[in-house]
């Protein structure tokens, strides 16, 4: 008889379980999906010249977009040629009509490649984030696929992404979750039996 009541008891755990194993994974691929506006940087959304781009002539003023506002204190553009050598004449500025793009004057000096290094504070939050991006210079002009290559502190340099978050960490995280409800539902129903 008590073996009996035992069972029965053990029997509303499973369904308890195996929701709160979905539930478990749904708040980790919600907190996944919304990292990035939780601690968001400004970073590179897209510049003229674009990123990886090939233009007939260098410009004379590089501009970056962010997908934040950025403060004009610890903020920063420079452009290099090929040698290292700055050939941005002055210092970035912040756009005081949108604060989410950036500008710096260069002169250009025969270079094939210029490469543009950023590094912002979010007017936000105050995260800061690094990175940069080259554009090319050449007799035919090539749309670049404005990607920008980013990098945040102690993080490798990625493309960026709409989200922030690859699909399949979410679709990871969502399968582990649904693996650990189901396995908790198996072993108590074998601990019923």
């Amino acid at each position: 008889m008590k073996v009996r009541a035992l069972r029965s008891s053990h029997m509303p755990l499973v369904p308890v379980v195996l929701i709160a194993g979905l539930l478990c994974a749904a708040a980790i691929a919600s907190q996944l999906v919304q990292a990035p506006t939780a601690s968001a940087h400004a970073k590179y959304t897209s510049s003229t010249p674009a990123a990886n781009s090939t233009v007939t002539q260098a410009p004379s003023v590089v501009t970056v977009h962010f997908g934040e506002a950025v403060n004009p204190a610890g903020s920063g553009l420079t452009v290099y040629d090929t040698r290292g050598k700055v050939v941005s004449t002055s210092a970035g500025t912040v756009n005081t009509s949108d604060p989410k793009t950036m500008t710096v004057p260069m002169t250009g000096d025969d270079s094939e490649s210029y490469l543009v290094v950023w590094h912002t504070v979010s007017l936000d939050d105050g995260d800061p984030a690094v990175g940069a991006f080259i554009f090319n210079v050449g007799k035919t002009a090539k749309p670049g696929d404005s990607g920008g290559s980013t990098t945040s502190p102690g993080a490798a340099a990625t493309t960026n992404t709409a989200s922030g978050t690859p699909g399949w960490v979410v679709a990871l995280v969502g399968i582990a979750g649904l693996l650990i409800g189901g396995a908790g539902t198996l072993v108590l129903a074998g601990r019923r039996r």
